[in-house]
């Protein structure tokens, strides 16, 4: 926790990109080793060659689309980061019912390598999003990919609905939301996504034994940090009442939480 950066050998590098826009809001066309795949993103307008950025992936739900990930500010992310310390992305899904396959866990790779090489990364500070699908896609990611992603924020999961990796068995940063009122990712699909990160983040996966507080029924929200988890690989587990939606609230607020607890998690690392 709180290492110094790793840059990347995209630091110190000019790099051009050929932007295109929608609107304001730019994005490029990805070529990867399997066609072309649009790429929403967000550099900051002061970026500097030689600083390491924190990278944030946000990964669309089924029926969305990357740019609705990038007009919410990357899962509201993006307002946080007032010291313009991430770049932000968001790939979009591979335009099936389902939008994340197989297949995209190498554009996921394609996508790392690029960015890496031709901006100034953090290498020790990458981070995936996602709501539904996306998150499921985040928590698959989280199985695979420890050596290159420090963490993962996933709202309303599963460990289940999607082609997922065969798991290494290593740590990773992780947080969950849970709307206990989810029909679609239950409740116990959600759990069950957290014990298995539970049982690689804990000696013996003794985590899986712990007792998370979860909302009681009234007042805001609640989130838990396991304490009996490597302190590398924090977990952090967030509950409220409501159903499948990202951007849950507390009573009489306006404003969603969960980008903030989210960024807060973040910046443990």
């Amino acid at each position: 926790l709180k290492n110094d950066p790793v840059p990347t050998r995209g630091c110190g590098k000019d790099t051009r990109l050929d932007y295109k826009y929608r609107g304001d809001k730019p994005y490029i066309e990805f070529k990867w080793s399997k066609g072309t795949r649009t790429v929403r993103l967000d550099i900051p307008k002061n970026y500097d060659k030689n600083k390491p950025y924190k990278l944030i992936f946000g990964m669309q739900c089924m029926g969305g689309w990357a740019g609705g990930v990038q007009d919410e500010g990357y899962y509201g992310l993006k307002p946080l980061d007032t010291d313009n310390s991430a770049i932000f992305v968001a790939p979009e899904g591979n335009g099936n019912q389902a939008p994340w396959g197989q297949d995209d866990y190498l554009l996921f790779d394609e996508l790392l390598a690029y960015f890496e090489g031709n901006f100034c990364i953090d290498s020790s500070r990458v981070f995936s999003t996602g709501f539904s699908y996306g998150s499921m896609f985040s928590n698959g990611l989280s199985w695979n990919h420890q050596d290159v992603l420090r963490a993962v924020a996933v709202y309303e999961t599963a460990e289940r609905n999607i082609w997922l990796p065969q798991r290494k068995q290593m740590g990773i940063g992780w947080m969950g939301v849970l709307g206990l009122q989810d029909n679609l990712c239950t409740p116990t699909m959600g759990r069950a996504a957290r014990d298995i990160i539970l049982e690689l983040n804990s000696e013996g996966g003794k985590a899986k034994n712990e007792h998370a507080q979860e909302y009681s029924g009234n007042g805001p929200h609640v989130c838990y940090d396991y304490t009996t988890v490597e302190e590398r690989f924090p977990v952090r587990w967030c509950t409220q009442n409501g159903g499948h939606i990202w951007d849950h609230k507390d009573p009489g607020q306006q404003q969603s939480w969960v980008p903030k607890a989210t960024w807060d998690f973040f910046n443990k690392f």
